[in-house]
């Protein structure tokens, strides 16, 4: 069952503004279905780049000073505010442990002050935590015990741990939400465990590799020009389900419109059926 929206994206800009939200007539319509049929919709500030730009510096940029997270921080609730969203979702990729995770961890409360006052969310799309092989990503401690108190739960990003075998395996998925609920301490309704609807290193959605292969429900790996091409079916997307279900607080999926329309293949209807 799905019971949250996240809007991809709202912009930085390098001085503490946002862009104008595009396609405002589609969130406008999301967020109207969404409230209709009982779920809420967040939106999300960032992603990895913009315009084939990485956005790390512009965030960098956007919160040097108090003056400026002061400002993303009223540009983030004005835009909230304006279309009617229901919180949140801070998509910074990502603060770093030794430069930017005071000026992350500022700007993350002062977000948690006045959304929550409003009776709206705060989550956060944050590092896997751990490699593939199982070692302990270092800017993860950019996440601050004061972030996580303030934020409503973590979209744990356990995919793209690389390319091939490594993108995002049943293994790689527990040892991610092993290291937000067990080793950083977090309650478990904090901790989402996120899936991808996606190959690597093809990037085709997995309902082009539906396509390419009509069995690819069935299995992980797929030919795409005679490169495999790595993956999650139905069977790994249960089993992730099913762990996520007895050990966390939830699931979250990038990026919904990849999956296929046909229901018995569909991954998002393989959740809900574990669900």
């Amino acid at each position: 069952m799905t019971t949250h929206v996240i809007y991809a994206f709202a912009i930085p800009t390098e001085d503490g503004g946002l862009l104008p939200l595009e396609n405002p007539q589609t969130a406008r319509q999301i967020i109207a279905d969404a409230h209709r049929n009982g779920n809420k919709v967040l939106l999300a500030v960032g992603g990895w780049s913009y315009q084939n730009v990485v956005l790390e510096p512009t965030f960098n940029k956007a919160t040097e000073t108090a003056e400026k997270r002061r400002k993303f921080h009223d540009a983030i609730i004005e835009m909230c505010e304006e279309y009617g969203f229901d919180g949140i979702d801070m998509d910074w990729e990502h603060p770093r442990t030794k430069t930017t995770k005071a000026q992350y961890e500022d700007l993350m409360l002062q977000l948690s002050d006045t959304l929550h006052s409003r009776g709206k969310l705060l989550t956060a799309a944050v590092l896997a935590g751990v490699t593939p092989g199982g070692y302990v990503a270092y800017d993860a401690a950019a996440q601050t015990d004061k972030v996580i108190e303030a934020v409503d739960w973590f979209n744990v990003m356990a995919y793209d741990g690389g390319d091939g075998k490594d993108h995002s395996s049943y293994e790689y998925g527990v040892m991610s939400g092993n290291y937000w609920r067990y080793t950083r301490k977090m309650p478990a309704e904090k901790v989402v465990l996120g899936v991808p609807f996606y190959a690597r290193p093809s990037w085709k959605s997995y309902a082009q590799l539906l396509e390419i292969d009509s069995s690819a429900d069935q299995k992980d790996i797929v030919e795409v020009n005679g490169v495999q091409a790595y993956y999650n079916g139905v069977h790994t997307i249960q089993r992730k389900t099913q762990y996520a279900k007895e050990h966390l607080g939830g699931m979250m999926a990038w990026e919904v419109t990849q999956d296929t329309a046909d229901r018995s293949k569909s991954l998002l209807s393989a959740i809900g059926r574990m669900l």
